[in-house]
């Protein structure tokens, strides 16, 4: 069997799970708009952000939880966004994000390899929305604003929340 899971989306979630991961999200969206909508952190700290948040959220889902597709994507591009940013290399910027969208692509294949389950259809669509809005941004003004980016963070966790409180319910 592969490494790589295409079904990931069909597997049952317990509550417990969903809410250890909708807390984790909900804080990385509180973190992401206080350092980066407060100012602490210039703007290109987001995708990075956002990946480690999903990372939170995904090492608390264990090995067969969600967002293992996510995670390292956004963590490697995100990664190497802040590289480009803070060291200032002399490098293609375009090549070095297509680097660390690969790095990130890498990543999720190597967290494979450890027994996760990472979606393949998940890194996917994770890598092409990631470029999509960084292709969109200079049209579209609320993606260069950390606060998009943490409100939809926050739907996501507290999708996750209401979607344990339904299991709950269902259950008892």
């Amino acid at each position: 069997m592969s490494a790589f899971h295409s079904s990931a989306w069909r597997t049952q979630i317990p509550a417990a799970q969903r809410v250890r991961q909708g807390l984790l999200l909900v804080g990385g969206a509180v973190a992401l708009q206080l350092l980066v909508g407060g100012g602490t952190l210039e703007f290109f700290w987001t995708p990075l952000l956002l990946g480690l948040a999903y990372l939170a959220a995904a090492l608390a889902g264990g090995r067969h939880g969600s967002y293992w597709a996510t995670a390292p994507v956004l963590v490697g591009w995100g990664g190497v966004i802040v590289w480009l940013n803070e060291a200032g290399p002399e490098v293609s910027q375009p090549a070095a994000y297509a680097f660390g969208m690969g790095l990130g692509v890498l990543l999720a294949g190597a967290v494979a390899r450890t027994g996760q389950r990472v979606d393949l259809l998940g890194v996917g669509v994770t890598a092409a929305v990631a470029g999509l809005v960084f292709m969109l941004e200079p049209q579209v003004e609320a993606f260069g604003e950390a606060t998009t980016f943490a409100e939809a963070l926050a739907v996501v966790g507290l999708a996750n929340l209401v979607l344990a409180a339904v299991s709950a319910r269902r259950g008892a």
